[in-house]
């Protein structure tokens, strides 16, 4: 039974550590730099060796807050919010909305999106939005054809977002402004119908 109690405490002390962390993220706008180890420890309660013990690195800890971040904006938000329009305009729709968030949340996003890309697997933030875009594609489409165009759309927004300082060079799209924007994924999105 003992045992039991200290899995449990361990499970509430790294949750602890976690919320700390994560509202921490939060209140520095995702300037990682501001987010340290100590205040971490301080806000939850706790030694700096139990963070060290449970993540391993400040790194790793925030990979995890920040996945939890981004997890929480992708539950909240659909692709296809505008249920009453075409599955093109969905697209149009969802791929700017996505892009404004990570252009508003730039140090978190980077943080997620390299992430998932290193360390890839079924349960990361681009999977889900994968599977959104994936949804919002028209019925008629194959379903290798819908897989190729979502992993595409994906892959776009979130390599454009990393490159957004450059684009305007790059590919003569200025991704720092709404028009931009639009006219870049409306290309984009073009090429798929």
């Amino acid at each position: 039974m003992k045992e039991k109690s200290n899995h449990n405490a361990d499970i509430d002390v790294k949750e602890s550590i976690i919320d700390a962390a994560t509202e921490l993220i939060i209140e520095s706008n995702g300037n990682l730099n501001q987010v340290t180890i100590r205040n971490i420890a301080y806000r939850a309660d706790v030694s700096i060796g139990l963070i060290n013990y449970h993540f391993k690195s400040k790194k790793k800890l925030i990979e995890m807050c920040v996945g939890r971040i981004i997890e929480k904006v992708i539950l909240a938000f659909k692709f296809n919010q505008k249920i009453n329009c075409e599955p093109k305009d969905r697209l149009l729709f969802g791929a700017t909305s996505v892009f404004a968030f990570l252009k508003e949340n730039p140090e978190i996003s980077k943080v997620s999106i390299l992430s998932d890309l290193s360390s890839p697997h079924m349960n990361t933030n681009s999977f889900t939005s994968y599977q959104e875009i994936l949804n919002t594609l028209p019925k008629n489409f194959s379903e290798e054809k819908k897989k190729v165009i979502a992993f595409m759309l994906l892959s776009t927004i979130q390599s454009a977002f990393l490159i957004r300082t450059v684009a305007d060079d790059l590919l003569d799209f200025d991704l720092n402004n709404d028009d931009g924007i639009n006219s870049f994924f409306e290309h984009v999105i073009d090429l798929f119908f």
